[in-house]
Formats: C-alpha cells, sequence, structure tokens
C-alpha cells in the first residue's frame, strides 16, 4: 500500500462572517488535510491597518509585539484545537471599526485565507446590516436569508459596473440574520494573481447519475497546460483523477477507474471541473482540486442522495399507563432524514429526538416514539422528510376510529 502526502490548504469561509456591535464573533480558519499547528506560525492581520498584526501565535505563547492596540485584549485563539489544524481567531466585544478583510496566514506553508468580516449596528427599528462585494462578472444577485434559510424582504440590490467592466453589488437591511449569499461567476482576484475557485455550495447529485464538481482558474490563463490534482485525503491513495501533459496519471483510487474525466476542451480556457459518471453513495465527502504548480486549491463538497428509496413511514398503536404510544417507523432514507409527529391542527408535538440507525447498506432507518393522553387531538401524523431534497413521505392515524378500543 502506498500513500500519498497532500500539503495542506488554509480554508476560511466562502461567505462574509457577521457579527453585532458589542457581540463576540469568531472568525473561523482552519488546515485541510487538518494537521498539527500548534509548532507552527500563526498570523492573523488586516492588510488596510498599520501595524497590520491582528494576533501572532509562534513557538506556542502569543507574541503581542507589534499589535495594532485597536485589537489589544480583544483577540486569541482556540489553543486546545491547534493541534488539529483549527487555526480560528476568537474577536471579543465587536466594534464598528473591526469590520474588514482579515487574514489567517501560514509562514511555513505559505498559504493564506481571507476572512471578510461584516458588522452590524443596532438602530431604534433592529439592526442595520449592509453587505456589499466587488469584482464580479457577469452581473451577481444578492440575497439576504434569515436563521432558517428563508429570503429576507430587502428590496433591490444596488450594483454598479465600474470602468474595469466588473460589478459591485451592495444591500442594506434591517434585521437580525445569519447570512448573506452572493451568486454569480468566480471572484476575480487582485491584478495578477490567480485563484483556483470551486463551488461555494455543496454540489447534491443522486446515486447513478453523473456529477460535475466545478472549479476554474481566474482570471482565464491562455493556453493552460499544467498538472490538476483532483484528490480525497480520506481515500489511499487520495487520488481522484490527475492528469498531466494532457494524459490520466496511472496512481489513480481504484474506486473511480474509468468514472471520471476534465472537460480536455476547456482546459485551455482555465476550466478544472470534474465529471464524475454513476455516483455511488462511497463518493461523497470533500474533494481538493488543486494545481501544484501554482499551490492553489479549493475543496468542494459533494453530497450523495438517493431519492426514491425510503418506505412510507409505518406507525403502530400500543396502550400503556400514561396513555396511547404511537410509535412510527420509516427505512431506506438517504441522507439521515427528519422526523416530525404533527397534531390535527398540524403543530408539532414534543416528542424528544429520533432514534437513527444507519445500515450496512448506508442507508437509515428512522423512528420515533410519542405518548398522547385522551384530551389530545384524535388525528396525528408521523412526517419523515429528508431535508435535501425535500422528498417527503406522511400517514395518518385516527384514534377516533381505527383504535377506538385502545382509549
Amino acid at each position: 500500500t502506498h500513500s500519498f502526502a497532500v500539503e495542506s490548504q488554509v480554508i476560511g469561509p466562502p461567505q462574509p462572517v457577521l457579527s453585532l456591535v458589542g457581540d463576540d464573533v469568531i472568525l473561523p480558519c482552519h488546515l485541510e488535510p487538518a494537521m498539527d499547528a500548534v509548532a507552527m506560525t500563526v498570523e492573523w492581520t488586516r492588510p488596510d491597518l498599520k501595524p497590520r498584526f491582528i494576533h501572532v501565535w509562534r513557538d506556542g505563547p502569543d507574541r503581542l509585539i507589534d499589535h495594532h492596540q485597536s485589537y489589544k485584549r480583544r483577540t486569541s485563539l482556540f489553543v486546545d484545537k491547534l493541534r488539529k489544524g483549527d487555526v480560528s481567531l476568537k474577536l471579543s466585544n465587536v466594534r464598528l471599526s473591526d469590520e474588514g478583510k482579515y487574514r489567517c496566514y501560514i509562514p511555513s506553508l505559505d498559504k493564506e485565507a481571507i476572512i471578510d468580516l461584516v458588522v452590524g449596528n443596532k438602530s431604534s427599528s433592529g439592526v442595520v446590516l449592509e453587505c456589499e462585494s466587488k469584482g464580479w462578472y457577469p452581473e451577481p444577485e444578492l440575497f439576504w436569508l434569515d436563521a432558517e434559510g428563508k429570503l429576507l424582504s430587502a428590496g433591490a440590490p444596488e450594483t454598479v459596473r465600474g470602468p474595469d467592466g466588473l460589478y459591485t453589488v451592495s444591500k442594506r437591511i434591517v434585521s437580525v440574520v445569519l447570512s448573506c449569499l452572493f451568486f454569480g461567476l468566480c471572484i476575480f482576484p487582485p491584478l495578477g494573481q490567480f485563484w483556483v475557485v470551486g463551488s461555494r455550495q455543496p454540489i447534491v447529485a443522486l446515486a447513478g447519475d453523473d456529477a460535475i464538481l466545478p472549479c476554474c482558474i481566474e482570471p482565464t490563463i491562455s493556453d493552460f497546460s499544467d498538472t490538476v490534482e483532483w484528490t480525497r485525503e480520506d481515500l489511499d491513495p487520495p487520488y481522484v483523477h490527475v492528469q498531466h501533459n494532457g494524459l490520466l496519471v496511472q496512481h489513480q483510487n481504484p474506486q473511480y477507474k474509468n468514472r471520471t474525466t476534465l472537460f480536455v476542451d476547456e482546459l485551455k480556457n482555465g476550466n478544472i471541473s470534474l465529471k464524475l459518471f454513476r455516483v455511488t453513495l462511497s463518493d461523497e465527502g470533500k474533494y481538493l482540486c488543486l494545481i501544484p504548480s501554482m499551490r492553489k486549491g479549493d475543496l468542494i463538497q459533494l453530497n450523495v442522495a438517493l431519492c426514491s428509496a425510503a418506505s412510507s413511514p409505518v406507525i403502530n398503536v400500543t396502550k400503556n399507563s400514561s396513555g396511547v404510544v404511537l410509535e412510527c417507523e420509516s427505512k431506506g432514507w438517504y441522507p439521515e432524514p427528519e422526523l416530525f409527529w404533527l397534531d390535527a391542527e398540524g403543530k408539532l408535538l414534543s416528542a424528544g429526538a429520533p432514534e437513527t440507525v444507519r445500515g450496512p447498506d448506508g442507508l437509515y432507518t428512522v423512528s420515533s416514539r410519542v405518548t398522547v393522553e385522551k384530551s389530545h387531538s384524535k388525528s396525528f401524523t408521523c412526517r419523515v422528510q429528508q431535508s435535501t431534497f425535500r422528498g417527503e413521505e406522511t400517514t395518518s392515524t385516527s384514534l377516533n376510529s381505527a383504535d377506538k378500543a385502545l382509549l
């Protein structure tokens, strides 16, 4: 058995981190694949400040020399998580002046991630948050989402096209929100630099279908012909697809034999996306799209689902001293489903967490038990819902008819 080392990347969040004035916030940053960072130097900086250093960890203790005074006694790392490659920064008592772009940098790897912190102020009518992103082409869309992922009404965004032909989009909202999402093509990097950019959202595929894992070089490189590596660190060997001089290199993991290809005609334009044929459940995971010569890469998450394997929920009814016991079970789900009990009015019943078991075939069986009293509604629904595709199976039982003898 041969193992192949994959150099760790420094990974930050794909979306801006939001915080309110006066709160504490965590700026996420980690090494992927994970490696011990205790003995490494970790530099957190803001390039727009002088001095630019926010927090520096070097050989164990925090180094406070040359730190920007506005961050004094307000920053820390999670020392107990450094061994697992978590180099996230905690910033306490957030101020409006903290808003900006933060650089998480590991000098020994010469790798970095940029984290955008957006700070919201409080007004008499709520929290005012403004989201802005620059350097887009073509014109993007901007959405505000609440904590449940629902769209918030915020009016039309303001979009301005600059003399370089790129768009800046912004939108202000008065609310408490958790995420601001952009949809469009890859963001353009600063002049003279190149980025390898994958999908900001997980790619979802049905088992048996073909899937495309998007990855591109921005800005476009003419006549690109460098080596392209697609890997999964949790495999041995980790190589999913390696292409050099137009040829597939032979140390590919056997799981992917004859199932991967690049878009050869598009490589010269910087399109290094991977097409994966006949997707299986075992294909689910994080894929690293890497250009070794540039030392640039990005991670793409693939989620695999089975849409039609699940059985309809089955409800069994028994009686004990506390009332009538309803037990619901449904088999053959993937990914892991959710289970809810509803009364006749469609309101959720308190039933505790459902029991979920994953079988040797990779599919989930979910079950839940709830005890109801005579005073409760005579009709109940067990709903099992798959969160990825919203494929839904429901069944109900009426205690007023079929189970009248148990009352």
